[in-house]
């Protein structure tokens, strides 16, 4: 699919873990460090590309999890406690800065709408010096990263505008579940939570990096120049 057949696009909806940011290694070893306190198996990151999940729940019942032993309330709050001590052990994504730092310069409105906890992503955005570029930056309330279909339609009724006109640029199925429930546009990175594989069941433009992601928004959005941001 190419980018004509987005059509014009006014407005570009950021996913933020995966897409933007740099995690999917340091979520596969946190995960790691879970399963040997449990003695189970290792799985790599070809195996969690292959079974991420939202909710989360379902996936971590496929890696091996017990929830009679464990409950998954108390997993989450297991993985978020090392994730939270380590995050910024992770860089954004190749050109991320760059694309998004150009996409506000050409007066194009960015949104971050996240799985992750409200007050956490505040946080990570901020540490990178991109709070400027979003007009909207919207995660969720707790640690349980169930709820982002529910923040994007609130995010769609209180914006008013056509959500036609607006991309959704995302990592994950999920993600495209997402956008599908918004009625916005969509495209998916292959460098993040899920598996180029998995990705392409959903029908939507797939680039495997930023720098194709912006040769697409350079075009949708009519702003020269992106080609080369990234």
């Amino acid at each position: 699919m190419e980018a004509d057949s987005l059509g014009q696009v006014r407005g570009v909806i950021w996913d933020w873990n995966g897409t933007l940011w740099d995690d999917t290694a340091l979520c596969v070893e946190i995960n790691n460090h879970m399963l040997r306190r449990r003695g189970l198996p290792d799985i790599d990151i070809h195996t969690y590309r292959a079974k991420l999940c939202f909710p989360v729940s379902g996936y971590y019942s496929q890696i091996g999890f017990d929830y009679g032993a464990d409950p998954y309330h108390r997993l989450a709050e297991e993985f978020i406690e090392e994730y939270e001590q380590r995050r910024f052990e992770c860089p954004l994504q190749p050109g991320a800065r760059e694309l998004v730092g150009q996409l506000h310069a050409h007066g194009v409105r960015q949104a971050v709408l996240s799985a992750y906890q409200h007050d956490t992503l505040l946080q990570a955005v901020d540490h990178f010096s991109l709070t400027r570029c979003f007009e909207d930056i919207i995660g969720l309330g707790d640690v349980y990263a169930d709820g982002k279909v529910a923040n994007g339609l609130k995010y769609i009724a209180d914006r008013k505008s056509d959500p036609a006109t607006l991309l959704f640029i995302g990592d994950t199925v999920h993600d495209f579940e997402v956008a599908r429930a918004m009625g916005t546009r969509c495209v998916l990175v292959a460098h993040g939570h899920n598996s180029r594989s998995r990705l392409e069941s959903c029908g939507v433009p797939i680039c495997d990096s930023l720098a194709g992601v912006g040769e697409l928004v350079a075009r949708c959005c009519a702003v020269p120049g992106l080609e080369g941001a990234v």
